[in-house]
């Protein structure tokens, strides 16, 4: 029957890769690809000062007297996170993702700076909302940059990796913020700030110095559908 023959053909395994051949071709994409290149170098120093944010935060809390705001002030975080990338999604602002990308990283180090010198709580609090509206769209524009450069067939190492560096970046940071916990928060915070504008730069120069005429995008993945079939 022709239903049995397409289901034992597409049932037939294809070519077995290993782990280790499939990191290493996503990484040699990253490596060939300015654009990857750059947003994955960019994005992995920025996750380092924000793994140790939650722990700068609670310490910036308590030196100023109020022990139980570090937990509002995350919160406050990762609503305007949740809230810049729906703003993202929904108004589609007239900016690369490029420059939306170098835009949040700086937006997220500057806010996060001013709340740092800033001792008011109500004002830190809509500070870190601010912070969190800027760091919110590096994520989109993080994915389509990686969307649109990644080649189609490592594609989905490129964005394993990828997210696996920036896990790894943010441990990194949770660490070094705890073995420099004896610093007064203040200052630590303004480090993490200082990491994010750092990231900034990082990533615009690397994509500066790519070669001239820069990275070609790729073809967006096509999904497969069914064909339709008339009903009897």
């Amino acid at each position: 029957l022709p239903y049995g023959r397409a289901e034992q053909a597409s049932a037939s395994p294809g070519p077995a890769t290993s782990l280790r051949a499939d990191l290493a071709a996503g990484l040699a994409a990253v490596w060939r690809t300015a654009e990857l290149r750059a947003i994955t170098a960019g994005t992995c120093l920025a996750f380092g000062g924000i793994g140790g944010l939650t722990t700068t935060t609670v310490l910036l809390a308590g030196h100023r007297g109020h022990p139980g705001a570090g937990g509002v002030l995350m919160t406050a975080f990762a609503i305007g996170a949740l809230l810049g990338s729906l703003a993202v999604a929904r108004w589609q602002p007239p900016l690369s993702d490029q420059r939306l990308a170098t835009l949040a990283l700086c937006g997220t180090g500057l806010a996060l700076a001013t709340a740092a010198l800033v001792p008011s709580p109500t004002a830190g609090a809509a500070l870190f909302v601010l912070a969190g509206l800027c760091d919110g769209p590096l994520l989109t524009a993080t994915l389509r940059i990686r969307a649109r450069y990644a080649p189609p067939r490592t594609r989905a190492q490129v964005f394993t990796l990828g997210a696996g560096l920036k896990i790894t970046a943010a441990a990194c940071g949770a660490t070094l913020v705890g073995t420099a916990a004896a610093l007064p928060p203040p200052l630590l915070m303004l480090g993490i700030a200082a990491v994010q504008l750092a990231a900034a730069l990082l990533y615009t120069l690397i994509r500066l110095g790519a070669r001239p005429g820069g990275d070609a995008p790729h073809p967006p993945a096509r999904v497969p559908q069914a064909p339709h079939r008339a009903l009897p």
